[in-house]
C-alpha cells in the first residue's frame, strides 16, 4: 500500500505514473452550466449606458454569469461553490474554461490566456450628485477588489498570474510566451507574441496554492487597493476595467488526465471618488457562506423515505456564517422562514437582535441564536411523490445601505425519487487507477424499497478520452463495508445530458428490491468496477463530505476515501415513473413575444391543451431566486423587471409546472 504522502503527490501533479495510483481528483474540462447559460445570454446582448459612480458588485446577487449590467463578458462562473471563506457569499471565478464552459482550444501546459471578466463602460469624467461636475486627482479616485487563488479547485501555477487593467486607448502590451510546435516532424517549443491594444497592466500576481497564500498573512481573501492617478488617460466618459488570467493544463500522459484548473476568486470589486489607500473597511453586514442544508444525512431523498424517519433526518441545528466588513459593532437581526413549492412561509424562527462586531476583531459572528440558529421544526408529512422546500435565511441591519443583495440566501430541499449526498454542483472530477479498481457508495434506507437505476454526473472532457466502459455495481452490506455483490452488468460508460441537470440516468436490467434479509440494516452501494487504468472522471462536490460513505479498492480489501468530499451519484428508488430528475413529462413550451421586450409588456400563448384558469405566473432570474408571482395573465406587465435574462413559469393550482419560456428583457 503506497503512503498516505505519495499519493497525495501524485494527485497534485495529476500524473498516473504507476499502476499503483489509486483515487485521483482532477478538475473540469466543461462546466455545463456555464454553458448553457452563456448560449442564454448571448442572445440579448445590447449596448449599455455608461455606469455612473460607485462601481460595485460582489457577486451575491447572481449565480452562474456576471450581471450584463455590470460586466461585458462572460467568461467568469459566479457562484457560492469555489471559494474558501470569500468576504460575502458568491464570488467570481476565472479558470481554464471559455464562456461556452468549455476547455480553451488553445490550452497547453504553457500559460495560456484564458477568461476576461471586464466591466462595462464607466463615467469616470464626472459626479452628478449632488449637481454634475468634473472628476478630478482631488478626488482621490481608488480601485479595491479581494482575491484568493485556488479556493475549491485547483492551484495556478507559479507561472500563470491573474492580471488587472485599465482601458488606455492608444497603448500597446507585447506579451511573449512559449506554445508547443512541430518543425520537421520534431516536437518542440517556440516562443510566441501578441499584442494586446489599448490596455494597460496596472497589477498583477503570480500563482501558488491556498495553503501558501493564507501562510503569508493568514488571510483567506487579500484585498489589494489601486489608486487611479492618471487623470488624462483614465478620467474619462467610457473607462473600463477587466481582470485576466493565464492558466495552464497540468501535464498528463492520457487525455483523461487532463484537466481544467489554475482557479482565482474575485469578490467585492468597488470603484469610486473619496477613497484612500487605507479605505479597507466596508459598511456591510453580510452573510459569507451559501444557505445550510436543512437535513442532517442527506441532500436529497425520497418522501416516502423521510416520512418513515422524518425526526432522525432532520438536523439539529444549521451553521451560517455572518460577517461585519467594517471596523464598527452594527445592530442586526436574523431570521429564517420556510415554505412549501410557491407558497407562503409556514415556519418562522426569529433570533432577535444582536450587535455584530468587526470581522476584523472578532472573525464570524459566533452569537448562538445567529450562528447555530436551532431546527425547532420538520418539513410536513404529506403522500406527495415529489415536493420542494424553500428554506429563506435574512439578516437585517442599518450598516448595508443598499447593498441588499448579500443580506439573503436560500436553500432548495428537493424530496424527490433519488437520495443525494452532493449539492448538484461539481468542483472537481474524482477517478481511480489502475484497471479494476472498484468504486461503492454506501446508502441506508428508512424503509424496503425498489433500485430502479443509478444517476451519475460525469465531467466531460475535451477528447472523450474518459468515456471507456465499465461494469455497474451493487452490493449489500458486510459489517459496514461492501458485502456481497448483488448486480453486476458491463457496458455501461460516462454520458452526459445536455441541460443544466447533467445527471445521466443508468437504468438497471431488473429491479432490486431493498428489503431485510438480503440487505442487512437496508444498507445498500452503489458503484462501478473499471476494465481500464483511465480516469472516468465522474463529477466531485467539494462543499459536501460523504467521505465515509466513499469506499474503493484495488488490490486487497476495502478503503475508506481520503478525501472531504461527496461523489455525483444518485439511485433512483421508488416506482418505474422517475419523478425526480430528468422528468419523464416536460412542461409545455410557452410562447412569449416580443422576446426581446423593450420594456418588459408581453404576451404570453398557451398551448391549446392548458386552460388559463387557476395559473399562477411566477418569474426567475438566472440566480434561481424567485422575483415575481402573480395571477396568470395572458398580457402581464414585468416593466419592473431590470434588463437581464429571465425564466417564466405557469403554475397550476396543484403546484405543477405546467408551462416554462425564457424572457430577455433589452432595454
Amino acid at each position: 500500500m503506497v503512503n498516505r504522502t505519495i499519493i497525495r503527490l501524485l494527485i497534485i501533479l495529476l500524473i498516473p505514473l504507476s499502476s499503483y495510483s489509486q483515487e485521483v481528483i482532477t478538475g473540469l474540462q466543461i462546466n455545463s452550466r456555464v454553458k448553457m447559460e452563456s448560449v442564454d445570454r448571448d442572445a440579448g446582448r445590447t449596448v449599455v449606458t455608461p455606469l455612473l459612480l460607485p462601481f460595485f458588485d460582489d457577486f451575491s446577487g447572481r449565480s452562474v454569469l456576471p450581471d450584463p449590467e455590470l460586466w461585458s463578458d462572460s467568461d467568469a462562473f459566479i457562484s457560492d461553490d469555489y471559494a474558501m471563506f470569500p468576504p460575502t457569499v458568491g464570488v467570481a471565478t476565472l479558470d481554464a474554461i471559455d464562456h461556452l464552459g468549455r476547455l480553451y482550444s488553445n490550452a497547453s501546459p504553457y500559460p495560456f490566456m484564458a477568461d476576461f471578466l471586464t466591466s462595462q463602460p464607466i463615467r469616470l469624467d464626472s459626479v452628478f450628485s449632488p449637481v454634475k461636475r468634473k472628476i478630478t486627482r482631488a478626488d482621490s479616485v481608488y480601485f479595491s477588489f479581494y482575491y484568493q487563488p485556488q479556493g475549491r479547485g485547483n492551484a495556478p501555477a507559479r507561472n500563470d498570474s491573474l492580471v488587472l487593467e485599465f482601458l488606455a486607448p492608444g497603448e500597446t502590451q507585447t506579451i511573449i510566451f512559449p506554445v508547443d510546435t512541430t518543425i520537421n516532424g520534431i516536437d518542440t517549443t517556440v516562443m510566441d507574441t501578441v499584442m494586446l491594444e489599448g490596455w494597460r497592466k496596472v497589477w498583477s500576481t503570480s500563482g501558488q496554492s491556498l495553503n501558501t497564500f493564507y501562510a503569508s498573512d493568514s488571510l483567506w481573501f487579500r484585498q489589494v487597493m489601486v489608486p487611479v492617478l492618471d487623470s488624462a488617460r483614465f478620467y474619462t466618459g467610457d473607462f473600463r476595467f477587466r481582470f485576466r488570467n493565464y492558466a495552464s493544463l497540468a501535464s498528463g500522459i492520457l487525455p483523461d488526465w487532463q484537466s481544467n484548473g489554475d482557479q482565482w476568486n474575485i469578490d467585492y470589486v468597488y470603484l469610486n471618488i473619496g477613497r484612500g489607500i487605507y479605505d479597507t473597511l466596508h459598511r456591510d453586514v453580510a452573510f459569507a457562506a451559501k444557505a445550510p442544508n436543512m437535513l442532517r444525512n442527506y441532500t436529497g431523498m425520497p418522501y416516502n423515505q423521510y416520512r418513515a424517519n422524518f425526526v432522525n433526518e432532520m438536523s439539529d441545528s444549521l451553521n451560517i456564517r455572518i460577517t461585519n466588513l467594517d471596523g464598527i459593532d452594527y445592530n442586526a437581526s436574523y431570521r429564517y422562514e420556510v415554505s412549501r413549492d410557491y407558497q407562503e412561509p409556514f415556519h418562522y424562527y426569529t433570533a432577535g437582535n444582536f450587535f455584530v462586531p468587526p470581522f476584523i476583531t472578532s472573525g464570524y459572528v459566533t452569537h448562538q441564536p445567529f450562528a447555530r440558529p436551532p431546527v425547532n421544526f420538520v418539513f410536513p408529512i404529506g403522500t406527495q411523490e415529489k415536493v420542494t422546500y424553500t428554506t429563506t435565511h435574512i439578516v437585517n441591519t442599518e450598516a448595508n445601505l443598499g447593498r441588499r443583495q448579500n443580506d439573503t440566501i436560500r436553500n432548495v430541499q428537493v424530496f424527490a425519487n433519488f437520495l443525494s449526498y452532493d449539492d448538484g454542483t461539481a468542483e472537481a472530477g474524482y477517478g481511480l487507477t489502475p484497471a479494476g479498481a472498484q468504486l461503492a457508495y454506501k446508502f441506508r434506507l428508512n424503509r424496503a424499497d425498489s433500485l430502479l437505476a443509478v444517476q451519475m454526473y460525469f465531467n466531460q472532457t475535451l477528447t472523450g478520452g474518459n468515456v471507456k466502459s465499465f461494469y455497474l455495481n451493487v452490493w449489500n452490506d458486510y459489517f459496514g463495508e461492501p458485502g456481497e455483490l448483488i448486480y453486476s452488468r458491463f457496458g455501461y460508460e460516462p454520458a452526459y445530458e445536455d441541460s443544466l441537470n447533467q445527471f445521466y440516468t443508468y437504468k438497471l436490467d431488473s429491479i432490486i428490491k431493498i428489503e431485510p434479509g438480503r440487505f442487512p440494516n437496508l444498507i445498500f452501494y452503489v458503484g462501478w468496477e473499471q476494465t481500464t487504468s483511465d480516469n472516468l472522471n465522474l463529477g466531485y462536490d467539494w462543499n459536501n463530505d460523504a467521505s465515509a460513505n466513499t469506499f474503493y479498492r484495488t488490490f486487497g480489501g476495502w478503503g475508506q476515501s481520503l478525501y472531504a468530499g461527496a461523489l455525483m451519484i444518485r439511485p433512483v428508488l421508488g416506482k418505474l415513473k422517475v419523478v425526480g430528475i430528468p422528468e419523464t413529462k416536460q412542461a409545455e413550451k410557452l410562447i412569449i413575444y416580443p422576446n426581446p421586450s423593450a420594456d418588459g409588456r408581453i404576451v404570453i400563448e398557451l398551448p391549446d391543451e392548458v386552460r388559463s384558469n387557476g395559473l399562477t405566473l411566477t418569474v426567475t432570474g438566472t440566480d434561481g431566486r424567485m422575483i415575481s408571482q402573480q395571477a396568470f395573465s395572458r398580457e402581464p406587465d414585468l416593466s419592473m423587471l431590470p434588463p437581464g435574462f429571465y425564466l417564466l413559469q405557469l403554475i397550476s393550482d396543484d403546484h405543477q409546472v405546467i408551462g416554462r419560456g425564457k424572457l430577455i428583457i433589452n432595454r
